[in-house]
């Protein structure tokens, strides 16, 4: 595989890397925590934020330091999914976003965008996980018992509409959608765990599980 072709194609259509991300965290999220794999998983994470330290200070990095990230992602390969490396991703791509932010300036020209979206979270009351749930089932079931994922936040904002509270109207930059948008699909993963909703269904859909 050529590395610099895949970079290219990115580069001229980031879309297909957020595309990229969101399949890659469908599937871990998708996929039952491996508890044996914790221990090597928290040493890849050291040594990447090793790594990332030595080279933004322009450190050249110790070939064994390489050589034991390789070694421990090789050991790891696809046993890597699952729940432990979300953590992982999180720190990780708050550190892109501060780079991105601090390469656009955006901290200068924050105040100036017009959206109107509340960028900051807040403490705001938010609506709780149970109620999240209960529309999440509703909802499928007025669509059929499955539907593609846009669908079904659509009938949810109609369900809540007027009951959302404050703080589910808090725009998280980071996912581009609203807080209780993101609440919604946490919980839907949880809701798979527990068989509210299917753990198999296909990509980019949600159905209801055996007991509906």
């Amino acid at each position: 595989m050529n590395a610099d072709i895949d970079i290219e194609c990115f580069v001229k259509d980031p879309g297909l890397l957020i595309k990229l991300c969101s399949e890659v965290i469908e599937r871990i999220c998708n996929t039952p925590e491996d508890p044996k794999i914790g221990e090597k998983e928290a040493q890849l994470r050291e040594i990447a934020k090793a790594i990332a330290k030595l080279e933004k200070i322009k450190v050249p990095i110790p070939d064994a330091l390489r050589a034991e990230k390789t070694k421990l992602a090789a050991a790891l390969g696809h046993k890597a999914y699952g729940i432990p490396a979300i953590p992982f991703l999180i720190d990780e791509f708050e550190n892109i976003l501060k780079d991105l932010n601090k390469r656009l300036n955006y901290g200068v020209h924050k105040s100036k965008v017009g959206t109107g979206h509340r960028t900051k979270r807040s403490r705001s009351p938010k609506t709780d996980k149970q109620t999240l749930r209960e529309n999440i089932v509703r909802a499928l079931k007025q669509l059929g018992g499955r539907a593609r994922v846009p669908e079904v936040i659509e009938e949810m904002g109609r369900q809540l509409e007027d009951k959302l509270l404050p703080g589910d109207m808090e725009w998280r930059e980071s996912t581009a959608e609203y807080a209780w948008q993101n609440n919604a699909k946490w919980e839907r993963y949880k809701m798979t765990q527990d068989g509210t909703l299917r753990s198999d269904s296909q990509r980019g859909y949600w159905e209801l599980g055996g007991g509906h």
